[in-house]
C-alpha cells in the first residue's frame, strides 16, 4: 500500500518572508511559481477571475532562486526546473509539490534552457546552464 504524506504550514499574522527573485507561469496560465531570495518556491493558483492564492511552499534550495524554466510540453510533463545560486537546481513535479530530481555544479546559474531530444522510439528532455548538460527528466 501506498501512503502519502503531505506538509502543513502554519504561522501567525506573519507570512513567512518570500522575497521575489524569480517567476513564471505555467501554460494553462492556472499556476504561478516564484522562487524567492530564501530559497524556497511558491506555487499560485490564478483563478478566471485573476485572483491569486498560495497553492504550496516547496523547500529544496539552500540559497536564493536565480532562474525558473519549466518543460516543454507541461501538460504531459508538468515540470518546474529551477537553479539556486550555490549552482543547486531542482527539477519539480507541480502537481504534487515533489523535488524528483536534484543536483548541483560548480555555477551560478543565471537562465535555464529546456531541449527536448525526439527519435522514433523515445524522447528526452534535458536542462543546461552555462552550455553544460544538466539534469535529463
Amino acid at each position: 500500500m501506498r501512503t502519502s504524506l503531505q506538509a502543513v504550514a502554519l504561522w501567525g499574522q506573519k507570512a513567512p518572508p518570500h522575497s521575489i527573485t524569480a517567476i513564471m507561469i505555467t501554460d494553462d496560465q492556472r499556476t504561478i511559481v516564484t522562487g524567492s531570495q530564501e530559497g524556497q518556491l511558491c506555487l499560485w493558483n490564478l483563478s478566471h477571475e485573476l485572483r491569486i492564492s498560495a497553492k504550496e511552499l516547496l523547500f529544496g534550495h539552500s540559497a536564493s532562486v536565480t532562474c525558473l524554466a519549466k518543460a516543454r510540453d507541461f501538460s504531459k510533463q508538468p515540470y518546474v526546473i529551477s537553479a539556486a545560486e550555490n549552482g543547486e537546481m531542482c527539477v519539480w513535479n507541480v502537481t504534487n509539490g515533489q523535488c524528483v530530481k536534484k543536483a548541483t555544479l560548480p555555477y551560478r546559474h543565471t537562465a535555464i534552457c529546456v531541449s527536448t531530444l525526439t527519435s522514433s522510439r523515445a524522447f528526452l528532455d534535458s536542462a543546461t546552464c552555462l552550455g553544460h548538460l544538466l539534469i535529463h527528466f
